[in-house]
């Protein structure tokens, strides 16, 4: 899979990245929200922020951008913040695990400052939850590794309550 990467990749071997797995951080003390931390996969020349996904299907670009919407959003947050430059834009690379792999990338454009609102809207709204003590699960592949994966199998009603 690895390999069709490197042989498929839409960036050429001479580009120079600006950053390679990245910690950042973004103070968003200003708008009453704790600090925002991330690892940037990757910062092409010129700003393009890339992020790294595998996954079992070819994507549906309109469905990946909704599905990593967030997350890209971050990214921009956070590569404004470290270089106080806007982002010349954003992608998602799907490394494709089908019977012959396959590379799709699915380009957006910089962050919008309609987007950047909900985000910061969504951020206040899982703070101000965390304040109330209000954790309501959000099931998904992150509950793999979670260590209350018991309880939100119960509160998600899947299994009989002990």
């Amino acid at each position: 899979m690895f390999e069709k990467y490197f042989t498929d990749t839409p960036i050429k071997a001479s580009e120079l990245p600006e950053a390679v797995e990245v910690p950042v951080e973004a103070d968003l003390s200003s708008h009453n929200l704790p600090v925002l931390i991330g690892v940037v996969d990757l910062v092409r020349a010129g700003g393009r922020i890339v992020d790294f996904k595998t996954i079992a299907k070819t994507p549906d670009p309109e469905l990946a951008l909704l599905q990593n919407g967030i997350q890209l959003n971050c990214y921009s947050v956070l590569y404004r913040e470290a270089t106080g430059k806007c982002e010349a834009g954003r992608e998602l690379h799907h490394l494709v695990k089908t019977k012959v792999p396959k590379v799709s990338v699915t380009p957006a454009e910089p962050m919008q400052e309609h987007q950047r609102t909900r985000l910061f809207r969504l951020l206040e709204n899982y703070v101000e939850g965390l304040n109330r003590e209000d954790f309501v699960p959000a099931i998904g592949m992150q509950c793999t590794g979670c260590k209350f994966r018991n309880e939100c199998t119960r509160w998600a009603g899947n299994s009989n309550p002990s």
